[in-house]
């Protein structure tokens, strides 16, 4: 025996289709097989449109908000971390056995009229670091005794 399969497609059928008899006709050999169609709806049903724009817009939507949300977390990852310390009042750096956590240096003896490396260094640091934060800083002429 030898078997052939082919695929009928209908593009498009009308409800005028509905109502007609198509006939297909085999000829294999001196043999000729004829069978009668008749189309008949099928249980096929859309999706609604409010489900089918709800999910295209999830789909266009999630991943955008996972590209926003990775690009906040490595532009803002330090303030992140700062943050879940100040919320969880979690810090892993305390137990450390360090003295200190940061060795703040700058250039003193720079002729600057304005002296503004010397007022951050030794003023706006602290304050936001050591008084914000937690953190404690090591300033060479706060913290080292001389000879030290």
């Amino acid at each position: 025996k030898f078997y052939v399969t082919r695929l009928l497609r209908i593009r498009k059928v009308t409800d005028e289709d509905m109502h007609h008899n198509f006939t297909c006709m085999l000829q294999a050999d001196e043999r000729t097989q004829i069978k009668i169609i008749k189309l008949k709806k099928g249980n096929t049903r859309d999706l609604p449109v409010r489900i089918f724009t709800t999910g295209m817009v999830l789909a266009v939507l999630l991943p955008c908000i996972a590209v926003a949300a990775v690009f906040v977390c490595v532009m803002f990852r330090v303030d992140l971390v700062l943050f879940y310390r100040n919320v969880c009042r979690r810090d892993d750096t305390a137990g450390d056995g360090k003295e200190y956590d940061a060795f703040v240096s700058y250039l003193k003896d720079c002729v600057s009229p304005t002296e503004e490396e010397r007022e951050f260094a030794l003023k706006i640091l602290p304050m936001v670091l050591e008084e914000n934060f937690g953190y404690k800083l090591c300033i060479f002429e706060r913290d080292v005794s001389p000879g030290g």
